[in-house]
């Protein structure tokens, strides 16, 4: 039996109408659809995909994969999951895994991609529209102009202050659990009229904070803060 493949199907940041017509074809296609679920219990991305194709009738493989730091813990869970999805690919059946924003983005995907291809399964990235650009046209702004660079930081980087203070634009990801010492940083770094803060960009939970002042200490991993 020949193997089934694996897809990488970006669902975009939260708006079931950012989703590419390619990405939900893939979905209709796919007879088994791969989901991340939290340690709540949601299901964000698939709730994304369901609300723009109709995937009644799909075998749905819930993929455990906790946000942790424990490399030991973000191994074993990685290849649990790649051992849930390479059970379906043995019996011909291709594997949509969902993603939110873009699957080359700090996504999952990418490691089980890494770890299902080794094993010699044919796999196939469908990019999508990353929570930062969906961030920027939320506010009519662009993230660079002319021959500025954009630069993507992860907000527990180290040395953060210096890459802060390079030129160009700046997307600052992942910056939740981080709010307090990251406005703190900027307000010590004079940046902070330069910020905006967007959390779950896209959900009905959006909020938009155009003065960080009133910006919360802490909110969900789906926070952006944009600089320039």
């Amino acid at each position: 039996m020949k193997p089934g493949k694996l897809y990488g199907v970006s669902v975009g940041p939260g708006d079931p109408a950012l989703m590419t017509l390619k990405a939900a074809e893939c979905i209709r296609c796919c007879p088994v659809l791969a989901a991340p679920r939290m340690a709540s219990g949601k299901t964000l991305a698939l709730d994304i995909a369901a609300a723009a194709v109709d995937i009644s009738g799909k075998q749905i493989e819930y993929l455990s994969l906790p946000m942790t730091r424990d490399a030991d813990a973000l191994l074993a869970s990685r290849q649990q999951a790649a051992g849930q999805i390479a059970a379906h690919l043995e019996h011909g059946e291709d594997v949509a895994l969902l993603n939110l924003g873009d699957a080359s983005l700090y996504s999952s995907y990418s490691y089980l991609c890494r770890l299902l291809c080794t094993q010699g399964y044919a796999a196939e990235t469908i990019p999508g529209v990353p929570s930062f650009c969906a961030c920027a046209a939320q506010l009519n702004r662009s993230l660079a102009e002319t021959d500025q660079p954009l630069q993507i930081l992860p907000a527990a980087m180290p040395n953060l202050a210096a890459a802060l203070l390079q030129p160009g634009g700046k997307v600052v990801m992942k910056a939740g659990s981080s709010l307090a010492g990251l406005k703190q940083l900027l307000q010590e770094l004079g940046l902070t009229e330069h910020a905006v803060l967007v959390t779950d960009c896209g959900l009905p939970s959006q909020q938009i904070y155009q003065d960080l002042h009133q910006a919360p200490d802490t909110a969900g991993y789906f926070s952006t803060l944009l600089l320039r």
